[in-house]
């Protein structure tokens, strides 16, 4: 019932800067609304913990402050993506 994910992917800002992100995941529930979001079904983020630590590396100055930070996501499986709410940890 626990994911313990690490993932790194590449962002495009609109500018063109190119941004390396790696994120270190723990998502639990209970196994029904974790059967719920298996199923792409909606369900209140409220109802299952998701959360990652976030890391990037970056290039571009206009963004290389990302490379001075870490940042906390709170996270929602939706049917066809996943919504992070991001955060800097100051």
């Amino acid at each position: 019932g626990t994911a313990d994910l690490t993932a790194r992917y590449g962002i495009e800002t609109d500018t063109g800067a190119r941004i390396l992100v790696r994120s270190d995941t723990l998502r639990h529930g209970p196994p029904d609304v974790l059967a719920a979001l298996a199923r792409g079904e909606a369900v209140d983020p409220g109802r299952y913990y998701f959360r990652t630590v976030m890391r990037f590396e970056a290039a571009d100055p206009a963004v290389s402050w990302l490379n001075r930070i870490i940042a906390i996501a709170r996270g929602a499986r939706e049917k066809n993506a996943v919504r992070l709410d991001v955060f800097e940890v100051l």
